[in-house]
């Protein structure tokens, strides 16, 4: 019997490759990757179509990471059908998620909406407002991050995205039906007018949506202040992010030197437990980078994290290309399983409302909570 929690950390930590055939009709009849944020392969590949996720046996959702020496290998047999290999073993089947009917549609303004708005996993409407980051212009960003790089290399997204271009993309993702919720970032805003801006993007997107309040969650430069904080819930988002990345704080400077000069850990520790305070327990995520820390202050954040209320999302980490970190090695997929098991025992103990009408095991193939809370029956 396969582990699927076991097999899909295994797949974002050691990579996948696919022959020719099993990527025919990725682009028209499938998802493909279109580099909304971040680059998450091994490698990078500027003129070939890959699939942006896959779906496992059990429903469990796998985030496709090119590595073009990895063992573990996708096949076209029989008709549609495609196998996963492990060298020459055959270990299950697996299939493609089907390509939205909105990124072949334009808005009113004549953009593509695939450039504005991508959808992660099954369901989850992603959009980053503005791909640049200031921490980028200094060295001094995040050594795990390459979405500067990213957006050089592939250009296939629209760096400054218009709100109501964004508003448009919503609606129609929406009323497809295979949008459930949004999840926004800008990116490092340098303006100072982050609060502004994404309040005339949510205006837009509750306006041409008709919802009095948008599903999911954004997560802008770190919310400071009750005033800011509140002024975010009052743009009717649903939950808010804070993308804290490390808890250790040692780890968090050296990791984050540009972040953590502008963000303190302490800081962070604040603001989420204000924001707590005005959005509701379950309704505030904290985004972390799984890997990058011992497994003890990781789950420490976590203990601390759950029982203030807050909800987590720990990215499973992968040496991206174009990052300071590129050509390292991520931990073994037995220490993800095993570290994201005893996190997943701490959020259920800690009874922590998991907001699943904001973000769920659907939204991402890149992170492993959700699918170790599924097997708790947590869905």
């Amino acid at each position: 019997m396969v582990d699927y929690l076991l097999l899909k950390a295994t797949l974002l930590t050691e990579g996948i490759r696919a022959d020719k055939e099993s990527l025919k009709d990725i682009g028209t009849k499938y998802k493909e990757q279109n580099h909304g944020l971040f680059g998450w392969d091994f490698e990078t590949h500027v003129d070939v179509k890959l699939p942006d996720d896959f779906y496992l046996p059990d429903g469990t959702i796998v985030q496709y990471r090119l590595n073009s020496s990895s063992p573990y290998n996708v096949r076209k047999l029989e008709g549609e059908k495609l196998i996963l290999h492990h060298n020459n073993h055959e270990i299950c089947e697996v299939k493609w998620m089907n390509r939205p009917e909105y990124y072949n549609q334009k808005t009113s303004s004549g953009k593509e909406m695939v450039k504005i708005g991508q959808l992660g996993g099954k369901d989850c409407l992603f959009f980053c407002f503005q791909n640049y980051c200031s921490n980028f212009k200094n060295n001094e960003q995040c050594s795990f991050c390459n979405l500067v790089s990213t957006a050089t290399t592939y250009k296939s997204v629209i760096r400054k995205k218009e709100a109501k271009d964004i508003g448009e993309v919503a609606a129609t993702a929406f009323n497809e039906g295979q949008a459930k919720h949004i999840n926004m970032t800008g990116g490092c805003y340098i303006s100072g007018k982050e609060l502004e801006v994404v309040g005339n993007i949510l205006f837009e997107m509750k306006n041409q949506t008709g919802m009095e309040r948008i599903p999911g969650l954004i997560a802008p430069a770190p919310a400071k202040g009750d005033d800011i904080i509140q002024g975010y819930y009052d743009t009717g988002i649903q939950s808010l992010s804070f993308n804290m990345e490390v808890w250790d704080p040692k780890y968090y400077e050296a990791i984050c030197p540009g972040k953590s000069s502008s963000t303190s850990h302490d800081e962070f520790i604040k603001s989420i437990k204000q924001a707590i305070g005005i959005f509701g327990e379950g309704n505030v995520y904290v985004a972390m980078v799984m890997g990058l820390e011992p497994k003890n202050t990781f789950l420490e954040g976590i203990t601390f994290l759950s029982e203030l209320g807050a909800n987590v999302i720990p990215f499973v980490w992968s040496p991206n290309p174009g990052s300071k970190l590129e050509g390292h090695r991520a931990p073994f997929a037995s220490w993800y399983k095993e570290t994201i098991l005893e996190a997943s025992d701490i959020v259920y103990n800690n009874k922590v409302p998991w907001g699943l009408e904001n973000h769920c095991y659907e939204c991402d193939g890149n992170s492993l909570l959700h699918d170790a809370l599924r097997l708790k029956g947590v869905k």
